[in-house]
């Protein structure tokens, strides 16, 4: 993880000033933005293969092998429920944003204020998360089946922690939250009214970071994946959407996604604390003595 960190403290300030250079120095305006943010990805893509290639990385490459897709199976079926564990998720964010669209320019406004310092804010679970998820994967690997419980609750309650500690920021600072995105007076207003939904499930969103990045070590995106699906699609989201349109304006949309985190997150929580944790060590190893077995009649074949 160090490598990608050592990448964005690079990229993410030249990121920035790309970002004006393009905007306002050229006169691009908003097409300057994701010109921008492209070269910025692809100059992290490169730098990131620069590095694995001279610094450290690539004493772990063995060469080319037709063995490389011997376990692809159950790579791609965690690859693609860790997608749609994360991508139902962000999804939902994106219909709020598109419908929000429906409610007029001033809502539209206030919106794109509460969606970016939501993006931002939720770096801190999802950054708790993927310890988590490595931290929790190693124990099970090393039959830890102790340590593996202890870095999941201790991930949890860390993220409960800090996420209460946001909330408080922002039911403090919420009636001039808006002022470092926007100056117009009715934006503001709207935000300040919207913020303390985003306040409140700054917990839930916490432990859905925290104990999703722990589903995930666990090899359990399917679970994850589920619950999503099931809190934001078949209620939260519907009602959110209802709101809006039934004088609740903007504020029942993250109505409805505060509800739809609020489930996520007990439920992970209460899945990850209830979990034998001695099972998943077992669960951990016959994935990979199926690896295992594959090799061996490679190698006998």
């Amino acid at each position: 993880m160090r490598p990608g960190t050592y990448v964005l403290l690079i990229t993410s300030p030249l990121n920035a000033y790309l970002n004006y250079l393009f905007c306002y120095t050229f006169g691009i305006g908003l097409l300057g933005a994701p010109i921008a943010t492209s070269i910025s990805y692809w100059l992290s893509f490169i730098l990131l293969v620069l590095y694995a290639r001279f610094v450290a990385g690539s004493e772990y490459w063995g060469g080319w092998s037709w063995s490389a897709f011997d376990n692809i199976g159950p790579f791609a079926r965690l690859a693609i429920l860790g997608v749609i564990h994360v991508g139902t998720e962000w999804l939902a964010f994106e219909i709020v944003a598109f419908v929000a669209g429906r409610l007029g320019t001033i809502p539209l406004a206030a919106q794109s204020v509460i969606m970016t310092a939501d993006q931002i804010l939720n770096t801190i679970p999802f950054g708790i998360g993927v310890a988590a998820s490595s931290r929790v994967g190693n124990l099970l690997g090393a039959r830890d089946a102790a340590g593996a419980a202890r870095a999941a609750n201790m991930a949890a309650w860390l993220s409960l922690l800090l996420g209460g500690v946001v909330l408080a920021i922002l039911m403090a600072t919420k009636n001039n939250f808006a002022l470092i995105f926007n100056d117009d007076d009715r934006v503001v207003r709207l935000t300040a009214e919207v913020l303390p939904y985003v306040a409140l499930f700054q917990i839930a969103d916490g432990l859905n970071g925290s104990c999703g990045g722990s589903l995930r070590g666990m090899g359990r995106q399917h679970v994850g994946a589920f619950v999503n699906v099931v809190s934001y699609y078949c209620g939260a989201l519907p009602l959110g959407i209802w709101l809006a349109f039934h004088g609740w304006g903007l504020s029942g949309l993250w109505a409805g996604q505060c509800i739809a985190l609020y489930l996520v997150g007990i439920l992970e929580w209460a899945i990850v604390f209830t979990s034998d944790w001695k099972k998943e060590v077992e669960r951990a190893f016959s994935r990979m003595e199926v690896h295992d077995r594959m090799e061996v009649g490679g190698l006998q074949g």
